[in-house]
């Protein structure tokens, strides 16, 4: 027996030492500092904000938002503890009993159904170890533990795996995955919520709610077991979780979770460029930006309200495919078919016969009774088509064919059954009463709003659709500025001498070249003889702006747009008096800033600060930097008040409806290929294109007037909403006249044809009584204060 002892406590010693060998000889691997090592600063998401504090964008490679323990409710940590480590609170860094306990477990039921590793180890091969599937990786894994917890207390393991644990959809630690899977911060999240994110931690994919429902909530189902068992949960509170239902927001897989797509991206592009693309990405910072999130929403809704509309006005762009018999018949008895190129921009839901209001359906034209009546049929229902919509249905005819050896389609070449239209349903009263069209717009828009005196970027809408085309049209696509260029040629004359009741003529006009003779029109193709510069410009006049550009020189003019801030490659050539350069819309409302911003160059501005995420300021634009006076107070008062015409009586008179002051001027193409309105109020500039993509003519005589200030209007209705209507400040040496402003003549008290007219001292016609102000104190009121 005692031989026996004597070898038994030979072979404990020889095992200790074994074990003790084994252990230095992986410790000298290891890291000394652990303290060090676990100060990792991981990928973290970057945020952006809008002026007003709300999330509008994150930036992330890997999605990690780090949070204090205190931030995460008890129920929460509970739920990953009784997932992961039922023991966490009692063992030194590994689990004995827990690795027996798991073994049972899986031997018992024939699959892995509980996992050994503690949740001090799962923080080792997170930070310190990699994911190799080997034994000496779990011998260091375990050695790491057991000096984890001598280093760190359990609150301080259970914020950094909190923290760190991968949840899938790109999803790092339980905030970004309360705001990945449900939408809401973690301080929010019910037992059920938080028992299915912990159960996505052994198997992200194999669980994910997205791919299989049924295993994720099985697998919420064990971890809310785990909490009763060990007594986290009471059962009425466990009874009540394994029956709540769950709301899973969309998974969002781009780089930018965002509301304010193209805005957003442009912030990204700038951040990347003024610190650098890694610390963007992955560098856990918040950029405050200009943005209005009210303003921004108004933005995208004017945008999208306007396309739609002048869509409609251009026509129906045709059947999308065509079903005859056994096809149409199946079709019309089955269930409604989501349409995924409609207005919405998506498929729609499916799975049900129920028709929802906005959203774009297929459906199959089944009669045509009369001669403006289209009957549509889906979902086993048929309905009429709306008035103005079957009109457009009935005057289709398909374009002509681009091959000369094509013959011309006939008449008989229209809409006909069987035919599939994208619809959407009008619900009445009683259900389902008619459809209307639901085409996505083929032609594109944008529109940029900004304080003139700040430079503040509030919104930006750069296309229709995002999801459809990320090219920004305001920061990227160069277009012919048209008539938008003629405020900038009329300041060059008023800064030469001339007053807004000056005569300037209105006739053809020949300009020799050197490739020929260039001989500009008028959009009308008439001519009004001798008018006011003001009138001129109220109505747009070609021959005007070509004849003060050779008055005052193409150079002069170039001279001044680079002035005001426009970058783009300029051509040398008088044709610039009809708008030839092609130019941003960014650009151009930033030129039109100069004159409502008293002169001064107006610099667009997108961020505010930027600071990480502990608090330092890492980029800061918050403090008001002087724009550089380019054009005098005088001038730009003066150009504003000729623009104030063009709203009055001129080609942007549907800007009276705004009803407050307003400046501003339409643009149009050659060829009606760019349709513009740049116009501002006291408060806020703001800017709108409209054009397509492959520069073809957006359609007949589409025109700014028609197509960009619509979206204008109703984007600064909403905008001025609550704002108190202001006149533009005069500046000094300003003097008013009363006047008719096509005669030039002076105007008699009551004329009603008179206005009150802007001069520059120095350019008074005699024969007119100067007055300082035309106004007196009383506030702006939309019937005018009357000459």
């Amino acid at each position: 027996m005692r031989l026996i002892f004597l070898l038994v406590l030979y072979a404990l010693f020889v095992g200790l030492g074994a074990i003790y060998f084994v252990i230095e000889s992986f410790s000298r691997e290891l890291p000394t500092d652990l303290a060090a090592a676990l100060d990792y600063r991981p990928n973290r998401a970057s945020r952006v904000l809008s002026a007003d504090g709300e999330l509008i964008g994150e930036f992330y490679l890997h999605k990690r938002i780090l949070v204090p323990l205190h931030r995460i409710p008890e129920h929460v940590q509970n739920t990953f503890i009784a997932a992961e480590d039922g023991r966490f609170w009692e063992h030194p860094g590994f689990d004995p009993i827990g690795i027996l306990r798991a073994l049972r477990t899986n031997l018992e039921s024939g699959k892995t159904r509980q996992g050994a590793s503690t949740i001090t180890q799962q923080i080792t091969r997170m930070l310190l170890l990699s994911n190799e599937r080997s034994y000496e990786r779990k011998i260091k894994e375990i050695i790491l533990s057991v000096r984890v917890e001598r280093e760190l207390s359990k609150r301080e393991i259970l914020r950094l795996y909190l923290s760190h644990v991968y949840l899938g959809r790109g999803a790092y630690g339980v905030q970004a995955g309360a705001e990945e899977y449900f939408g809401k911060d973690v301080e929010h999240l019910t037992v059920a919520e938080a028992a299915l994110l912990a159960g996505l931690v052994q198997a992200p994919s194999r669980y994910s709610p997205a791919r299989n429902m049924e295993a994720a909530q099985a697998r919420q189902r064990y971890v809310l077991e785990r909490m009763y068992a060990d007594g986290y949960l009471d059962q009425h509170t466990h009874e009540q979780a394994l029956v709540e239902p769950l709301a899973l927001v969309e998974n969002q897989t781009p780089l930018n979770r965002v509301s304010a797509p193209y805005f957003v991206e442009h912030v990204r592009r700038w951040a990347s460029r003024e610190l650098d693309p890694a610390s963007v990405l992955s560098g856990g910072l918040r950029i405050h930006t200009t943005l209005n999130a009210r303003l921004q929403r108004s933005a995208e809704a004017a945008v999208r309200a306007g396309l739609i509309d002048l869509d409609r006005r251009i026509g129906l762009h045709g059947p999308v495919g065509h079903l005859d018999d056994e096809a149409l018949a199946t079709f019309l008895d089955g269930p409604p078919q989501p349409y995924g190129g409609g207005i919405d921009g998506h498929a729609g839901l499916t799975g049900t016969h129920r028709l929802l209001p906005d959203i774009a359906y297929l459906g199959a034209v089944t009669r045509l009774p009369g001669s403006t009546t289209v009957q549509v049929g889906l979902g086993g229902l048929e309905l009429p088509l709306e008035r103005n919509d079957a009109r457009l249905v009935r005057a289709w005819r398909p374009p002509p064919s681009a091959d000369p050896n094509v013959a011309e389609p006939g008449a008989a070449a229209r809409i006909r059954p069987g035919d599939l239209l994208p619809v959407s349903v009008i619900i009445g009263p009683e259900g389902p009463a008619a459809l209307r069209l639901a085409q996505a717009p083929e032609v594109e828009g944008a529109l940029v709003a900004l304080e003139p005196g700040s430079g503040r970027v509030r919104a930006m809408v750069g296309g229709y659709d995002y999801g459809r085309s990320q090219f920004n049209r305001v920061t990227q696509a160069r277009r012919q500025i048209g008539s938008a260029i003629k405020p900038f040629i009329y300041a060059l004359a008023l800064d030469g001498g001339m007053s807004h009741l000056d005569f300037v003529t209105d006739a053809p006009v020949a300009v020799p070249t050197a490739s020929g003779v260039w001989s500009p029109k008028n959009y009308d193709g008439r001519y009004a003889g001798r008018v006011t510069l003001r009138t001129a410009l109220a109505n747009s006049l070609n021959t005007v702006s070509v004849r003060l550009v050779l008055r005052y020189g193409v150079d002069r003019l170039i001279s001044l747009l680079r002035d005001v801030g426009m970058r783009s490659p300029l051509p040398e050539h008088v044709s610039i008096a009809l708008g030839t350069p092609d130019l941003t819309l960014l650009e151009v409302a930033a030129g039109y800033g100069a004159f409502a911003n008293g002169g001064k160059r107006v610099e667009p501005r997108f961020v505010e600060w930027i600071e990480d995420d502990e608090g330092r300021v890492r980029l800061d634009l918050r403090d008001h930097r002087p724009h550089e006076q380019v054009i005098s107070p005088q001038l730009a008062y003066l150009v504003t008040d000729l623009m104030t015409e063009v709203v009055r009586r001129g080609t942007g008179r549907k800007a009276q409806a705004l009803g407050r002051p307003a400046a501003g001027k339409t643009g149009t193409s050659t060829g009606h290929r760019d349709a513009w309105f740049v116009g501002f109020t006291a408060n806020l500039l703001c800017g709108v294109w409209v054009g397509r993509d492959d520069f073809t003519p957006i359609g007949a005589k589409a025109t700014g007037g028609g197509a960009a200030l619509p979206i204008w209007l109703h984007f600064m209705q909403a905008a001025h909403a609550d704002l108190v209507p202001h006149r533009f400040p005069a500046p000094e040496d300003i003097w008013f006249v009363r006047a008719n402003p096509i005669t030039g003549r002076p105007a008699p008290p009551g004329a009603a044809s008179a206005v009150w007219v802007p001069l520059a001292r120095g350019t008074i016609p005699a024969g007119f009584g100067a007055h300082p102000t035309p106004f007196d104190a009383s506030p702006w009121s939309p019937f005018g204060a009357g000459p």
